[in-house]
């Protein structure tokens, strides 16, 4: 306004000429200010949809980590290494059920059959669970050998049957703690039930749907004397599911 007033000198001929640029410029002015506003606005829209995507892509992973079991059952392969730790082969029974006997300190043995041959075995365990139990029949100076199993699940049908069998191997090792008397297993058995991407034409099928009915058959309650059961049905289970 100032610039305005001190260059007033002109006719009053002209008056009508001053407004129209005087009224041009303060709306430029006015059109610019409007614009460079908007253009911020725009700008803190942008950041905020890119945070709400970040946010969005964590409570994903949280998700995908809560329920990994899940999720590599329908994705990825799934490898699952584990050993059984055999203790003593006999071809007589009486002479593998005494061997049986004495190591109940260690955790729960279990008698395999398998022909003329009596195995006597110590639990089955993750590959990276085993050297705690190996640690104490090494002091003990027991003789052993382990029985490596590896299971490949290549496909969603047969890595839904290693999450199966990893959660079951769990409850038995549990059991076989020396001051656990009983395991839950509701939990275990609703999460069986929500498994879901098996595929029925899938040659693992019939093996996923047998072990999958035999978990959803535990009581609610598994007590410490079904421990040994337990684990000769998941160790013959292991072993005919390589065989196919």
């Amino acid at each position: 306004m100032k610039y305005t007033r001190y260059n007033y000198k002109a006719p009053k001929k002209s008056n009508n000429f001053i407004i129209v640029i005087t009224l041009t410029l303060i709306a430029a002015i006015a059109l610019g200010t409007v614009f460079s506003k908007l253009l911020p606005k725009n700008n803190a829209n942008a950041s905020s949809n890119d945070k709400a995507t970040k946010v969005s892509i964590v409570k994903n992973t949280k998700v995908t980590k809560e329920s990994e079991g899940v999720t590599k059952a329908t994705t990825d392969t799934n490898i699952k290494d584990y050993v059984a730790i055999q203790c003593g082969v006999f071809s007589t029974k009486a002479s593998a059920l005494t061997l049986k006997n004495s190591l109940t300190e260690f955790g729960t043995p279990f008698l395999i059959e398998e022909g003329k041959l009596n195995r006597v075995l110590l639990g089955v365990y993750p590959k990276s669970s085993a050297d705690s139990i190996i640690k104490q029949l090494v002091a003990k100076k027991i003789s052993y050998a382990k029985v490596n199993f590896q299971l490949v699940g290549n496909d969603s049908t047969s890595a839904q049957t290693n999450e199966m069998i990893s959660a079951d191997i769990q409850i038995l090792n549990k059991l076989s703690e020396k001051d656990t008397k009983a395991v839950q297993t509701v939990e275990l058995k609703k999460w069986v039930g929500t498994l879901k991407g098996e595929d029925k034409k899938s040659e693992n099928y019939s093996s996923l749907t047998i072990f999958k009915s035999y978990l959803k058959a535990l009581p609610q309650e598994l007590k410490k004397d079904k421990t040994e059961a337990g684990y000769v049905y998941i160790y013959k289970f292991i072993k005919q599911l390589l065989k196919t």
